[in-house]
């Protein structure tokens, strides 16, 4: 059970419930594999409460799948400095930039996530299968 949040004289309250209706219909959709209509409602619940760890992972989350890796970049970045003990948000970010050729900032954020207590092994397995699938720089 969720706990409710009590409703400010400066609609505050009202703006974190929507937040989070926004955010729980984001991770319905993700779940079924609907990556725009979840990356649509956390949009909106970013939008609501930018200051949301989660929101902002779950954003980054769904643009990383959807191969939009300079959107998932910012929204991780966001993720990590709202909550840098998430080591997924890391990892994530990690898979980001190797997308975008940027190995050497891929490997700082391996280095975090395992700090943080993620699975080294795990992320170098999918970072080395996203290395293969990259395309080439423009020379």
């Amino acid at each position: 059970m969720t706990e409710s949040v009590p409703k400010s004289s400066d609609g505050a309250g009202s703006a974190a419930e929507a937040a989070q209706t926004h955010f729980a219909s984001g991770l319905r959709a993700a779940q079924l594999g609907h990556l725009d209509q979840a990356a649509k409602e956390f949009e909106e619940a970013a939008w609501l409460d930018p200051e949301d760890a989660e929101v902002q992972f779950n954003l980054g989350t769904s643009y990383l799948s959807m191969g939009l890796f300079e959107q998932a970049l910012i929204n991780l970045s966001n993720a990590v400095r709202l909550r840098p003990d998430m080591p997924d948000a890391w990892g994530n970010r990690a898979v980001a930039h190797a997308a975008l050729g940027e190995d050497g900032k891929s490997q700082a954020d391996i280095d975090e996530a395992e700090r943080r207590g993620g699975n080294r092994a795990g992320l170098e397995t999918v970072i080395d299968y996203v290395k293969t699938r990259r395309k080439p720089k423009k020379a």
